[in-house]
Parts: structure tokens; sequence; C-alpha cells
């Protein structure tokens, strides 16, 4: 009986020092989002401030490391991928060629954090 409560306590101490660990990390990780906040308001307002200077200069401007430049707005086209493969499976002989024309990339596993 003494060696069950040794194991018992054993794996609760264990199971606190990883919660402990996680924790830790868990709060690391959103200390850093926080930050990361911080400086992408920063960026936009920067990013706000160089559109202007950059409107008033008339042409883009660059140096040994890179460049700042306007871009214009446009549109993003993008397809619903789940609807178009819908289409192929129902109905191959009429949408079959669609599928020649899709494209996959592999998405690397993670964790979020929120």
């Amino acid at each position: 009986m003494s060696s069950v409560t040794t194991e018992t306590k054993r794996t609760t101490l264990v199971g606190d020092a990883l919660d402990r660990r996680i924790a830790e990390l868990v709060e690391l990780i959103r200390a850093g989002q926080q930050q990361m906040a911080t400086l992408d308001g920063r960026i936009a307002l920067a990013k706000d401030e160089l559109r202007d200077l950059l409107s008033e200069r008339g042409s883009n401007w660059s140096d040994d490391s890179g460049y700042a430049q306007l871009t214009s707005e446009g549109v993003r086209r993008s397809y619903d991928t789940r609807a178009l493969d819908e289409l192929i499976i129902t109905d191959p002989l009429r949408y079959g060629w669609l599928k020649d024309y899709r494209r996959e990339s592999r998405v690397n596993s993670g964790v979020r954090v929120k």
C-alpha cells in the first residue's frame, strides 16, 4: 500500500511540474504576443507616416539593405476549395479537369496560444 501511495505522489509531482512549466511557457508566449501587438501598432503608425513621406517625395526610396515603396490597392481573388472539390467529387465527368489545377502545400504543425 505504501508503494501505491509513493507512486501516486510521484505521478502528482510530475504532473504538477509539467503544469507549472506549461503555465510558464504560456505566460512567456502571451507576453511576447502582447509586445508584438505593441510593435505592430508602432509599425502601422510608422508606415502611415512613411506613406505620406513617399507620396510627398514622389518616388520610392532605397538603400543597401532594401527599399520602401508605395503599393497600389488591389483585389486578391481566391476560390472556395471545398466547393470546388465537391464539384469534382459529385460530377467528375464535367468538373474532373479542375483537379489538374489544384495545388496543395504542407502546413507545419504548431501550438496556438491565446
